[in-house]
C-alpha cells in the first residue's frame, strides 16, 4: 500500500502533462521520441540523523562528489520515462560512517523550447544504506537498511549538438529507514544533490 501511495504523484504529473502544449513549441531533434542515456558528476550534501540507545553517534552533515548514470525513453516533446543509478558516496565523522546508493524511476516533464529545455521530475527512489556506528566501549555496530521513498528534481538541458545535451539538475532525496532487524536504532538521511551530466539521444 505504501508503494502505491508513492505512485500517485507520478500519475498526477502524467495526467496534467498530457494537455497539448501551445502551438509555438517548436520540436527539435532532441524532443523527438527515442531512447537516451547519460551520466555525470554529482555533488551531494548528506544530513544524517541517528536515533537509538546502543551507540554513541552524533548527527552530522557531510559533502561528497560522486557519480550517477541514467537511461530513459522520450514519449513526446513533453514527457519522458527515466531510470537512474546514483552513488551518493560516503559520509563520515569520528563516530559514524554512512554509505548510500539507489535506483530511481521517474516521470520527467519538459518545457520544449528550441535551445534550452527546463524540466521537472518526480518519482520513486529505491535505496540502500550501510552505516557503521561506534557504540559503548568502542564497539562498532553495522546498520544496513533499504527502502522506497518519493523524490523530486528540477533542471535544464542545453543542446550541444544534434544528439548531445548538457544537463544541470538539482534533486532532493530522503532515505528514511531503520535497522530492520529488531534493533533499536535507525539512520534517517536527507540528501540535496546537484549534478552536471551529458545526455546522448539515439
Amino acid at each position: 500500500m505504501y508503494k502505491w501511495k508513492l505512485m500517485w504523484p507520478l500519475i498526477a504529473v502524467g495526467g496534467v502533462m498530457v494537455v497539448p502544449m501551445p502551438a509555438f513549441a517548436q520540436q527539435t531533434p532532441h524532443q523527438e521520441p527515442g531512447v537516451f542515456i547519460g551520466g555525470g558528476a554529482i555533488y551531494t550534501r548528506l544530513d544524517n540523523n541517528f536515533s537509538g540507545q546502543n551507540f554513541n553517534a552524533d548527527d552530522f552533515d557531510d559533502d561528497r562528489v560522486s557519480w550517477k548514470a541514467f537511461a530513459g525513453f522520450r514519449l513526446n516533446p513533453v514527457i519522458s520515462l527515466e531510470g537512474q543509478y546514483i552513488d551518493f558516496g560516503k559520509a563520515e565523522n569520528s563516530t559514524a560512517r554512512v554509505e548510500a546508493d539507489g535506483w530511481t524511476a521517474a516521470l520527467v516533464a519538459d518545457i520544449p523550447l528550441p535551445y534550452i529545455q527546463p524540466y521537472a521530475k518526480a518519482g520513486a527512489l529505491f535505496w540502500n544504506t550501510d552505516a557503521h556506528l561506534r557504540g559503548a566501549l568502542s564497539n562498532t555496530s553495522r546498520v544496513s537498511s533499504d527502502g522506497t521513498d518519493f523524490f523530486w528534481g528540477v533542471g535544464a538541458r542545453a543542446d550541444l549538438s544534434d544528439n548531445v545535451d548538457l544537463r544541470l539538475e538539482y534533486e532532493r532525496f530522503r532515505l528514511n529507514g531503520d535497522a530492520g532487524n529488531g534493533d533499536d536504532y535507525s539512520v534517517d538521511t536527507h540528501i540535496d544533490a546537484v549534478s552536471v551530466n551529458l545526455q546522448y539521444t539515439f
